[in-house]
């Protein structure tokens, strides 16, 4: 995956990617590792601790990654109620 590419799937600044890859940071929010986890289709965990994905989240497509990453920007509120909704709209099918 490109720095770029992953810039626009985590909603970061190339910048910030290319930044974060040279020095290896470990001064990183959380939300921008929920961010990264998310582009990347991984856990937070296997982030911070180098470890690669086992794959658990290989269905997660480019639309899904996408509003995981909305709901994760807003508080947990407002994420639990929009969780609930999605899930009763998946259960009527």
């Amino acid at each position: 995956m490109t720095q770029q590419h992953l810039a626009e799937l985590s909603n970061l600044s190339i910048n910030f990617i290319s930044r974060l890859e040279r020095s290896g940071s470990n001064d990183v929010s959380s939300t921008t590792l929920l961010r990264l986890a998310t582009a990347l289709d991984t856990s937070v965990d296997s982030l911070m601790t180098n470890q690669a994905s086992t794959g658990n989240n290989s269905h997660r497509g480019p639309q899904l990654r996408k509003l995981i990453n909305k709901l994760e920007n807003y508080d947990y509120s407002k994420t639990e109620h929009l969780s609930k909704i999605i899930l009763e709209l998946l259960e009527t099918e």
